[in-house]
């Protein structure tokens, strides 16, 4: 279902002009990690959609961006 909403968005985001997504999922490193803390979604479902990291602010989070092609 992840990958539904995030593909959704995408084409969103380019029918409306976007050329960069930002996204800021986590990636959990620990085991025992808060489902709570997974709202913004798994950094591997936005690595499958095709999203690549460019910052990392932190061990399980992570900014990642997918340029739009027209």
């Amino acid at each position: 279902m992840t990958g539904a909403l995030i593909r959704e968005a995408v084409r969103y985001a380019r029918e409306n002009g976007a050329r960069i997504i930002e996204a800021y999922p986590v990636d959990p490193v620990e085991k025992g990690m808060a489902d709570a803390s997974a709202y913004t979604g798994l950094a591997s479902a936005f690595l499958k959609a095709g999203f690549a990291e460019a910052a990392r602010r932190s061990p399980r989070r992570a900014v990642y961006r997918l340029a739009v092609k027209k």
